[in-house]
C-alpha cells in the first residue's frame, strides 16, 4: 500500500506541477503581450489575469478543466508538503 500511495502522490506532485508552470507562462504571455502594446494595455491585461483567478471562486465553472488545472498548480504543492514533508518544488528532486 506504501508503494501505491508514493505513485499516487508523484503524479499529483507532476501534474500540479504541469499546471503551475502552465499557468505561469500563460500569465507572463498575457503580461508581455500587453506591455509590448504599451503601459496603458497592461490595466487590461491585470482584469483579464484577475478574471481568470477568479475562475478559481466561481463553483459554476467547475465542470470545465481550467478550474480544476488553476487548482491543481496551486494546492499541489501544500497538499504533498503537507503528506509528505517533502518540501522541494520540483517533481524530479522528491525524497518520499
Amino acid at each position: 500500500m506504501h508503494g501505491v500511495f508514493r505513485r499516487l502522490l508523484t503524479l499529483v506532485h507532476w501534474l500540479g506541477f504541469i499546471c503551475l508552470v502552465y499557468w505561469l507562462i500563460t500569465f507572463l504571455g498575457i503580461s508581455l503581450a500587453a506591455l509590448a502594446e504599451g503601459l496603458n494595455e497592461l490595466k487590461y491585461a491585470l482584469e483579464d489575469v484577475t478574471s481568470i483567478l477568479a475562475i478559481m471562486w466561481d463553483l459554476d465553472e467547475a465542470e470545465y478543466p481550467l478550474f480544476w488545472s488553476l487548482w491543481l498548480a496551486v494546492a499541489h504543492y501544500p497538499v504533498v508538503w503537507v503528506l509528505t514533508g517533502n518540501k522541494s518544488l520540483f517533481p524530479w528532486r522528491n525524497s518520499y
